[in-house]
């Protein structure tokens, strides 16, 4: 599996996402050590950002059936 984004240019963006998803998570010293591919918890913030990505594109069909 491919550790680059689907749209090369969001990898900013989802670099900065997975900061604020570990830090909403108190989980920002694994991101301050660089071992986000290394840290147990690294699997906890890959599902929470999942799970953020998924509602936000529910949110976004919901409002287009309007």
């Amino acid at each position: 599996m491919s550790k680059k984004p689907l749209v090369p240019s969001s990898e900013g963006k989802l670099d900065k996402f997975k900061v604020e998803v570990a830090k909403d998570m108190a989980l920002e010293n694994v991101m301050n050590r660089k071992q986000f591919g290394n840290n147990k918890n690294s699997g906890n913030i890959g599902g929470e950002m999942v799970k953020r990505m998924v509602k936000a594109a529910e949110e976004n069909m919901s409002d287009n059936k309007k």
